[in-house]
């Protein structure tokens, strides 16, 4: 684990809201020099904390307003589902869970029907539970690190 400061947390708590921020407004922000924030930053990507930067794409905005979640049971062929969830395109997430389910997979849809060819090659190997998530009260959103207490050593 690596230990986060309170500006390290205030650092990362702003770049997971604006991750095109520059280092002087960041600066700004918690107090520092642009180019002690930059080397900060540059630490915590070094350590690996950051992982990267991305665009937050509004996938309704492109044509795929059905976001599913898939249970997936297939217990004694993880393996293999593991390679063809991943080869599925409308995949956004996938994780392997404890409990009755071996997988929990999040995908985007045009429409209802294309569920069905979403999942054909999971089908032959394995059970699913399909839910349609009608809203999000709490949409994916960075974590707040510093009410957390993330980097702590206690």
């Amino acid at each position: 684990m690596y230990f986060l400061d309170d500006i390290n947390r205030d650092l990362l708590d702003i770049l997971q809201h604006d991750g095109r921020i520059s280092y002087k407004d960041l600066g700004d922000r918690i107090g520092l020099t642009a180019p002690a924030v930059a080397e900060r930053i540059r630490k915590l990507e070094d350590a690996g904390v950051i992982k990267g930067y991305r665009a937050v794409v509004d996938y309704e905005a492109v044509g795929f307003p059905i976001l599913s979640i898939i249970r997936v049971n297939a217990p004694m062929r993880t393996a293999g589902i593991d390679q063809k969830i991943a080869a599925i395109p409308n995949v956004i997430e996938a994780n392997r869970v404890t409990g009755s389910d071996s997988h929990v997979v999040r995908a985007r849809l045009r429409r209802m029907s294309d569920i069905e060819e979403l999942m054909s090659d999971v089908w032959e190997q394995s059970d699913t539970i399909t839910n349609i998530v009608t809203s999000s009260p709490v949409p994916r959103r960075p974590m707040n690190l510093r009410d957390t207490n993330a980097g702590r050593d206690d």
